[in-house]
């Protein structure tokens, strides 16, 4: 079964982040440390949270990757928050896949992606993101087969 969800314009976002080279486990720590500073920023954000996986878009290294977590601004920081930059993510067209488990089985859902795109004439257009929409709840006893991403490849038709 595809994780396949639809094609779609994403609009321009512009948000907070924080760049860094990390493992699939180091996320949650960046996310961590990225809401501190926000906070002690005083900056006004809002869910979901995102992140850009840089370079060719291929099946995650679960080791290493050049990632960029981010948050979504309601507006412009009034002062610069050290340690992050603010980032302009531009307006563009998606296909957009549904990861649903742990986010450390998403090299599988990634193959997935890539099967698809090339069966149905698509390359890639842009740097991949990742939507975080459900994480899990520890005082709530969710769990990880909780979690909910969507993949949002930036696409065009195959010359």
């Amino acid at each position: 079964m595809t994780p396949f969800h639809g094609i779609k314009k994403i609009d321009r976002i512009r948000a907070i982040g924080m760049r860094s080279d990390m493992s699939l486990w180091d996320v949650d720590t960046a996310f961590t440390r990225l809401y501190e500073r926000a906070m002690e920023g005083r900056l006004m954000f809002r869910q979901p949270a995102l992140g850009v996986r840089h370079g060719e878009l291929g099946i995650p290294d679960a080791f290493r990757s050049e990632y960029h977590v981010l948050f979504p601004l309601n507006q412009d920081p009034e002062r610069e928050v050290p340690g992050t930059e603010i980032l302009d993510l531009p307006e563009t067209d998606v296909a957009s896949f549904v990861h649903r488990g742990p986010y450390e089985w998403i090299q599988c859902t990634y193959e997935l992606v890539l099967d698809w795109l090339r069966d149905n004439g698509y390359e890639v257009a842009g740097e991949t993101r990742e939507v975080f929409f459900v994480a899990p709840e520890p005082h709530s006893g969710g769990s990880q087969d909780d979690m909910l991403t969507e993949i949002q490849v930036p696409i065009r038709f195959a010359a």
